[in-house]
């Protein structure tokens, strides 16, 4: 897995050691976490700094030592230094980790470094971090573990998209997620499906085996993304597969457990049955004995029903059954149903996987990794899964000193069934909580009931065998060769090519048992994207050391293009429910196609040189020219500047090495641009839409003006940090950052000078008019409590703070949502609504603060009962004011224990879905244990946050702060646990060792008390709330066999 690491790593590490010539000491050097050679450790004579070598791939070295010499320093990235006497015979050598962040390995896609002489921001997780989450998409493994990092799973739908903000959100119309790169190559990870836009969607990397990951790092600041250029002010996240090594290894894991629906809060579960019909009644009470304003239905039909008496319980049961809902249920003993458990189970979870590695002992023997993955991940909702079937094949060689190449390739098929029609009524779990205790899901002769108060939707018929179908294909290939030419030991040349092909194919299907296929007799439809995405980089590199100096220098040209082709058929009019296929449908509906080409030219160096391991300093330029941009406006440079002072290695600071380790300062300033822009493709041209008839004749639709002046957004960034460690110990890394998006990019209106007609009204042109800025702080704090022999304890915690501000827009106005505001000075999601007051004592009915600005200019802080009286307001926002994580390692002998927490502070929720949860009128839906627990009962009722139940709804539910809440959580995260054994007798039967584990996920989240919802951290960065599927919480067993 390492070996490919260690090699670059060698590359960088000094060369051209001298040595004596007197006895000649032989030895190898081997890694005691997994045994493997160590590549490139540095073996010099002790007191001889000038007599030494560094081992082979094989972890073997020679050197010539002088006669008196006695000891050997071995020493390499990662390791803890060792000195060993110098003995008989062959010497084995063993190198502990070293938990130091001075010492790891940075990984930026165009090339390898040390950490401690790495100028810019970068945070990684190692792919044992990653495995131990399960899910589809293994970047998911990244929250919690990467300071600065912003996740939000909005969706727990198997292989369902993340967002991710590095450092805040560095735009508001534009592109907004990192760039991704798989062995430094740049692959596609945007979201794909027919339904996208309602929820049903796809990420691209869940196509992606988890185990075969070595690590993944995050690069955060100008002097580590400026070298990605117009793809970089997002961030960048590099990801390396495994390699191979000398000799033979094989792995197989098999993992096998179940999905359940999390534990939520009291506050956003549904009353029982009894307290349903309870509070049902109680609203037909307080609408004939209080004042409503919408009058009492019961006493406007009581002179037809003399009989029923308001008093009586089964009078209203009855009432209700037979007038106002129209569900036949028993008054006297009527009968619950469970629709949330009818639609919902313990999703089976699977994993297998088989990994081989190996090649010959030689250097210049081929190296190979081979994987295959299954996995099969069933959700919480019945009929939503998610299948893939994943192979990997990486080789390198190196057979001669002056040339190295390989090959790395990734297939994989993944399947998801996830329902049609997205969100909101049609989703299962929705129309589940919504359904009426009292509803029966089947009719008295067995069909489903579709009489629901989600417009008909019977979630139960949508999950059976004839309902609703949602099925999304991918088909990925992922292959990278390359050759590298090595001129000199200190120059080299590589050229890569990176192809990502992938195939979506989308079936949906609206069945007979809903609404939509019902009217329609079967609605069907079918779309296929292609989506191509090649990359060929060239990169020169010098790689050189004498004395105290050492450079590495890298230049390169590298050219992408992307082929984009889509295609969608729909059709209604089935013969039967059974055969969907679209071939089948009577009545053609719909067809269009869609094809996208975009280009990128690149030109691009970074400088990095080291003095004496005390004095660092960094340079980048890119140059990149986009097709979305017009030709006289098309180039974009981005660059950076980073330098770095160890203050732990100066002469002065010598007396302090027994107890400070590491003391390191760090600074970096640079910008990297955003070429997604406006409408994306074609954001600077003039576009036409073909297909449309007048007067039967075909002809041409404008939709977009052209701009030959738009460009990149361009966002600067300042990185200032410093790193220690104390009493081997402790260790700290603290950043602040700055960064300055500018050239923000605008649909701007356009004016009636054009001479458009009204309904030219959407036609877009794009301006490059805002800015706006992110500034905030983080870090991770390490220590290493306990660490001996047997036993090893550390505990690290991460946090971030980040502050956003828009600072211009395109006009001077703000703009306005019904719960939101973007506005100069503020944060990009803040909230802006009428502030609630809570309920008025004597009458039940909501209030709400006027905040009109009166003519002192304070504002009025009076109540009114009036919805309309009341104006919006500034109420906090959405960007927490800290986030992280707390972990916890603990190893004792072939004993481990891991878990995870994260949490979140300082934001909130505005909870949209609410409105209709949170309903305190008979609408036909259920009442929530928050409604019912601070409702308003009776005259003299103090403090109540809900209003009083009417039998009609009112403006209590319009959009005001009485559904905004707290996002404040603590969620455990991630817990692991296992044993290895070890033992000689499992050597007989050809194994090394054999691993038990269990690990949980997303166990349980407390939150704040108003939080009604599944889960905080599942809403998206926004805080705007709707109805989701929630993170299961996931229990798996599992077992490792290491041939």
């Amino acid at each position: 897995m390492k070996r490919f690491l260690l090699l670059l790593t060698a590359i960088v590490a000094s060369i051209g050691l001298a040595t004596a010539q007197t006895r000649v000491v032989r030895g190898t050097v081997t890694s005691l976490e997994d045994g493997e050679p160590v590549i490139g450790a540095s073996v010099i004579v002790k007191g001889s700094p000038t007599i030494g070598v560094n081992t082979d791939v094989d972890g073997k070295f020679t050197l010539d030592v002088p006669s008196n010499a006695t000891h050997l320093i071995v020493s390499f990235v990662g390791k803890r230094t060792q000195e060993v006497a110098i003995g008989k015979g062959e010497m084995k050598i063993v190198l502990a980790d070293d938990a130091q962040v001075l010492d790891e390995v940075v990984v930026t896609g165009y090339q390898t470094t040390s950490k401690k002489a790495f100028t810019g921001a970068a945070s990684a997780v190692g792919g044992e971090t990653v495995k131990a989450k399960f899910d589809a998409n293994p970047v998911n493994a990244l929250k919690g573990n990467i300071p600065g990092l912003q996740l939000s799973q909005v969706s727990g739908q198997p292989g369902a998209p993340s967002t991710i903000f590095v450092r805040g959100r560095n735009s508001l119309n534009s592109g907004t997620q990192p760039l991704y790169v798989i062995d430094g190559v740049p692959i596609e990870a945007g979201v794909f499906g027919v339904r996208a836009s309602e929820g049903v969607e796809i990420s691209p990397l869940a196509t992606l085996s988890s185990d075969d990951i070595a690590n993944i790092t995050v690069l955060k600041d100008a002097a580590a993304t400026s070298i990605y250029g117009a793809r970089a002010a997002n961030g960048v996240i590099v990801i390396t597969t495994k390699r191979g090594h000398g000799g033979f290894k094989a792995n197989f894991n098999a993992r096998i457990g179940g999905a359940m629906l999390p534990a939520y809060t009291r506050n956003y579960r549904g009353v029982d049955g009894n307290t349903w019909l309870a509070l049902s009644r109680e609203a037909v009470r307080n609408s004939a004995n209080y004042k409503d304003p919408n009058g009492s239905v019961f006493n406007q039909y009581h002179d037809s029903y003399p009989d029923w008496d308001i008093n009586n319980d089964t009078h209203l049961n009855q009432w209700l059954s037979e007038f106002w809902y129209e569900i036949p249920f028993d008054a006297e003993k009527p009968v619950f149903y469970d629709w949330l458990g009818a639609t919902t189970r313990t999703g089976l979870q699977q994993n297998y996987g088989l990994d081989i590695s190996g090649g010959g002992d030689a250097p210049t023997s081929p190296r190979y990794f081979v994987a295959f993955d299954y996995m099969s991940d069933q959700g919480i909702v019945i009929g939503k899964d998610l299948n893939r079937y994943a192979l990997r094949v990486n080789i390198n060689q190196n057979p001669y000193a002056w040339l190295g190449y390989g090959i790395n390739t990734s297939l994989s098929l993944t399947t998801t069934n996830m329902g049609s029609g997205g969100g909101y009524f049609a989703d299962p779990l929705t129309a589940s909580l919504m359904q009426t205790p009292v509803t029966p899901i089947y009719n008295p002769d067995g069909s489903f009931n579709t009489s629901t108060v989600t417009n008909g939707v019977n979630p139960v018929a949508a999950r059976s065998k004839n309902g609703d179908k949602n099925t999304q294909k991918q088909y990925r290939a992922l292959i990278s060769p390359y050759i590298t030419l090595n001129f000199t030991d200190w120059l080299s040349f590589t050229s890569r090519l990176g192809l990502d092909a992938y195939v979506l194919d989308d079936f949906g299907f609206w069945s007979l048992l809903g609404p939509d296929g019902k009217n329609y007799n079967g609605h069907g439809e079918n779309g296929t994207v292609y989506n191509f995405y090649t990359t060929i980089t060239n990169t020169f590199n010098i790689n050189k050391a004498w004395n105290d100096h050492t450079i590495n220098f890298l230049i390169g040209q590298e050219g992408q293009r992307t082929n984009y082709k889509s295609t969608y058929l729909e059709a209604t009019n089935f013969a039967v429910d059974y055969l969907n296929d679209i071939a089948l449908a009577a009545t053609p509906s719909t067809t269009s196609s869609i094809r996208n080409e975009l280009k990128l030219l690149s030109f691009l160096s970074n400088f990095e040189y080291n003095y004496a391991e005390r004095y660092y300093a960094s340079a980048s330029l890119r140059a990149d020219a986009s097709s979305r941009f017009h030709k006289s406006n098309r180039w974009g440079m981005f660059w950076s500047l980073g330098g770095k002072w160890r203050m732990a290695n100066e002469a002065f600071m010598e007396s302090s090495r027994d107890w400070l380790q590491d003391l390191t300062l760090r600074i970096s300033y640079g910008t990297s641009g955003n070429q997604a822009v406006g409408s994306g493709w074609y954001a600077a041209s003039g576009l036409f839409d073909f297909g449309y008839l007048y007067n039967n004749q075909p002809g041409s639709l404008f939709t977009q003006f052209e701009n030959p002046n738009l460009k990149w957004e361009q966002t600067a960034k300042l990185n200032v940090g410093v790193d220690f460690r104390v009493l081997d110990r402790i260790s700290l890394g603290f950043d602040y950052y700055n960064h300055q998006t500018k050239d923000m990019v605008f649909a701007v209106p356009l004016s009636k000078s054009t001479g458009l007609p009204t309904y030219y009204s959407d036609v877009a042109y794009y301006e490059n008019l805002g800015a706006l800025e992110n500034q905030g702080i983080e870090f991770e704090l390490g220590i290493d409590a306990v660490r001996t022999k047997d036993a090893q304890l550390r505990f690290t915690f991460t946090g971030s703070h980040n502050r956003n501000r828009i600072k211009k827009l395109a006009t001077d106005l703000p703009i306005k949502y019904s719960a939101q505001i973007i506005k100069v000075g503020e944060d990009i999601s803040t909230f802006y609504l009428r502030e609630y007051a809570g309920v008025d004592p004597e009458t039940g009915m909501a209030q709400w603060y006027k905040n009109t600005e009166k003519e002192d200019g304070t504002l009025d802080r009076s109540l009114t009962s009036n919805y309309n009286d009341a104006e919006q307001t500034i109420l906090g926002k959405a960007t927490p004011d800290f986030q992280g994580g707390f972990r916890t390692d603990f190893n004792y002998k072939d004993f481990d224990f891991s878990f995870l927490l994260t949490y979140q502070f300082g934001g909130k929720i505005y909870g949209n879905h609410l409105q209709y949860d949170e309903t305190t009128a008979l609408t036909g839906s259920n009442f929530t244990n928050w409604v019912a627990d601070n409702r308003w009962q009776k005259p003299g009722d103090k403090d109540k946050l809900v209003p009083m139940f009417t039998e009609q709804s009112n403006s209590a539910t319009n959009p005001s702060s009485r559904f905004l809440m707290s996002s404040n959580y603590l969620k455990i995260q991630n817990v692991q646990i296992g044993y290895t054994f070890k033992q000689k007798e499992l050597k007989t039967i050809g194994l090394s060792s054999i691993r038990l584990f269990l690990t949980a996920d997303n166990l349980y989240t407390f939150v704040a008390k108003n939080y009604r919802g599944f889960d905080p951290a599942s809403v998206g960065a926004n805080g705007i709330a709707w109805w989701n599927y929630p993170q299961a919480t996931k229990v798996m067993g599992g077992v490792s066999f290491s041939f």
